[in-house]
């Protein structure tokens, strides 16, 4: 009997005893298949409750779950709001296009294991996205990203079981995702020219697929606009219609032009004159960068790239032109202004050619002048020239009634103020005067179809003389 008791309790340990084990390998089983992916860490952090959201809209929460090994660069809560605010159309992440969601977060893993000791100063790592960023160790931990942004590693080394998290302060971008628009929104001393594109209802237009070049005058250069006219207090008290065509008139469109691309030139802007021809924009690159004669860019403010052009903020609102103030802004012009300015005429020049016209005007250059002077042994200067001869001959250079665009030219006859010249377009675009001349319209863009608000200029390489030229 004590021998059946012995063996049944022999038997009963041997079965709790394997019991035991088995339960003891149950337990080790649970543990190497515990769960502690990158995408587990992130879902056990409350500061990384958006990113998960973004891998689960972008459908990458398999891909880290992966057996890696990853690094990823956690963006904070506060980095996605951050990124949200930054344009105008995102309220959530519903509002990102998947495709650019995708991109962005595929920007933020590396494909291997890279603790903050690992990293180096100057080290280039290429993201899951084929793009590439770089790492300063100078202060910190900082990634500069390829849009430019300096972005602070603020808690590093979250270890996990197919990588590493390093969390930080900004959403990484391999590029600027703004458009003009946004990028006027998220800069400060912008926000007047925001108010101003609202009320214009122009908008929509700047983030149109471009590419656009925007000319973006700062705060204190609208201040300025509106000091200058004792009716106006707040951009309300400007007419809708004028300040459209003003803020369309700081827009080229069909390029993205750089700082390092401009000359001394005219440009198209979106602004129109007469005929809708668009008006032209005045650039100076010699000597200085200045846009329509004194309009200068903001030191460290300029090719500020855009999805869809580039920006450069300027000091100054810049009014569209007429005929009067394109003469006035051209260095290549100064003795055409002091001819019509000379106080000796009866005929306020300035004032005719300020009217509506429009004019077709032919504008002699410098050196035309100078050969007038030159033909003739009494003038040395504009002063020495009868002022009934200047008057003539100032008034022989404006066609009244027309804005004729060199494209528009046509042989013939053409009536002027102060006679009839006649334009022959058979060995280029030319004019000829009651005096036989032959002149040439200098074709470029810089010296033909300069357009403005009331009329056209084309510059001539010589001084149109009527018949009624004064004896010498």
């Amino acid at each position: 009997m004590l021998l059946k008791t012995i063996k049944k309790a022999v038997v009963l340990s041997v079965i709790l005893g394997f019991g035991f084990l088995t339960s003891c390998s149950d337990d080790e089983d649970d543990k190497v298949v515990a769960s502690n992916t990158i995408v587990d860490v992130a879902s056990g952090n409350n500061s990384l409750s958006i990113l998960v959201q973004a891998l689960q809209k972008a459908d990458l929460v398999s891909d880290l779950q992966g057996a890696g090994p990853f690094t990823v660069f956690a963006p904070s809560n506060d980095a996605f709001q951050a990124l949200l605010d930054s344009k105008a159309a995102w309220n959530s992440l519903d509002d990102v296009p998947v495709a650019t969601l995708k991109n962005v977060l595929l920007y933020h893993v590396v494909a291997t294991k890279a603790l903050s000791t690992d990293l180096s100063n100057g080290q280039t790592l290429t993201t899951l996205s084929q793009g590439t960023l770089t790492v300063d160790t100078s202060s910190g931990v900082k990634i500069t990203t390829g849009a430019g942004q300096s972005v602070s590693v603020t808690t590093p080394d979250v270890n996990a079981s197919n990588g590493v998290v390093h969390i930080v302060d900004q959403v990484f971008l391999p590029g600027n995702i703004q458009d003009i628009a946004d990028l006027a929104v998220s800069t400060p001393d912008l926000s007047t020219l925001v108010q101003a594109l609202t009320k214009a209802n122009l908008v929509s237009a700047v983030q149109a697929d471009g590419p656009f070049t925007v000319f973006a005058p700062t705060n204190a250069a609208f201040q300025a606009l509106l000091d200058s006219n004792a009716s106006w207090n707040t951009l309300d008290d400007i007419d809708a219609d004028l300040l459209k065509n003003v803020l369309l008139f700081h827009v080229i469109g069909g390029s993205a032009i750089k700082s390092t691309d401009l000359s001394d030139t005219y440009v198209n802007t979106l602004a129109v004159g007469p005929n809708d021809e668009p008006l032209s924009l005045q650039v100076e690159t010699t000597g200085a960068i200045e846009f329509n004669g004194d309009a200068k860019p903001v030191s460290g403010l300029i090719d500020i790239e855009a999805t869809n052009g580039v920006v450069h903020v300027i000091d100054k609102v810049m009014l569209p032109p007429n005929v009067v103030t394109l003469a006035l802004n051209n260095a290549g012009f100064t003795s055409l202004v002091a001819a019509l300015t000379d106080s000796r005429h009866t005929t306020d020049f300035v004032s005719v050619l300020s009217g509506d016209g429009p004019f077709t005007v032919f504008a002699p250059t410098n050196d035309a002048f100078q050969a007038l002077l030159d033909s003739n042994s009494s003038w040395n200067s504009l002063a020495d020239i009868p002022i009934g001869t200047l008057d003539k001959v100032l008034k022989y250079h404006v066609v009244s009634g027309s804005n004729v665009q060199a494209d528009q030219l046509m042989n013939g006859d053409v009536t002027t103020l102060g006679g009839t010249i006649t334009v022959d377009l058979t060995n280029g675009p030319q004019i000829k005067t009651e005096t036989m001349q032959t002149v040439n319209i200098l074709v470029g863009a810089a010296t033909n179809d300069v357009q403005g608000t009331n009329g056209v200029v084309h510059a001539v390489d010589a001084v149109l003389v009527p018949t009624i030229q004064v004896a010498r």
